[in-house]
């Protein structure tokens, strides 16, 4: 009977062991797997803040590269700016400006024309205000339009070796039909031809202005709107140059 309880006392404490090894077995486990996922961490940690670092150093090389960038650009926006500046200076004092652009085209246009340095040189140093001019001339005409072609178109001068000849619109009255007489608010035409020389075509509102030079004389043309249904033209006759 005695027998029978010790081997019951001893089988009991054996299992509370073997259950205190397991447990401990199990928590050193817990504790094992605990301290190697900590040093997994630990070492995840000082990989990303290794790469971090080195992020950090080339976006601050980045940066430093950038500045200089900024810098030379800056530097290279002034430097154009002074350059415009000098340019704009320079085209104000050498570029002709006004009537000196206007006989700077004038005198470009002849030479592209053939005529030679030269003779613009002569006719420049010629040129005066005080010329020898004789008494202005002064005749009408009767414009032709697109509906009526007038006989009395055209005029001429110095013993008609120039002639000018007329064109305008018709006027319209107030519903719109064409009368007989031209439109002196409406831009007209003259056509002033020398004898065996070139014909010069003149357009526009009037007063009309056109300067002719035939054999050493120039003739100066202006146009003005007349009576009704005319235009009056004066010929200033001079002396060229």
């Amino acid at each position: 009977m005695t027998l029978g309880l010790y081997d019951s006392e001893r089988r009991y404490r054996r299992r509370v062991w073997t259950g205190f090894v397991q447990l401990v077995l199990f928590v050193g486990f817990v504790l094992l797997v605990s301290v190697f996922a900590y040093q997994m961490g630990v070492e995840q940690v000082k990989d990303r803040d290794a790469s971090l670092r080195d992020e950090v150093g080339l976006l601050s090389r980045q940066k430093g590269e950038l500045e200089l960038f900024v810098t030379q650009l800056q530097e290279a926006t002034h430097t154009a700016e002074a350059r415009v500046g000098e340019l704009e200076r320079r085209l104000q004092n050498e570029v002709p400006q006004g009537d000196l652009a206007r006989l700077a085209q004038l005198v470009s246009e002849r030479l592209t024309a053939g005529i030679s340095a030269d003779r613009l040189a002569f006719v420049i140093g010629a040129a005066q205000n005080k010329r020898n001019c004789q008494a202005p001339e002064t005749k009408r005409l009767q414009p032709s339009t697109q509906f009526y072609k007038s006989p009395n178109r055209s005029v001429s001068f110095a013993a008609g070796t120039i002639t000018v000849v007329g064109e305008g619109i018709s006027v319209r009255d107030a519903s719109g039909n064409a009368e007989g007489w031209y439109d002196a608010g409406q831009p007209a035409t003259l056509h002033i031809t020398p004898q065996g020389g070139k014909e010069h075509v003149v357009t526009g509102v009037m007063p009309l202005h056109q300067s002719v030079v035939v054999d050493g004389t120039e003739f100066r043309f202006t146009a003005v709107a007349g009576s009704r249904s005319f235009i009056e033209v004066t010929a200033d006759r001079c002396s060229y140059p």
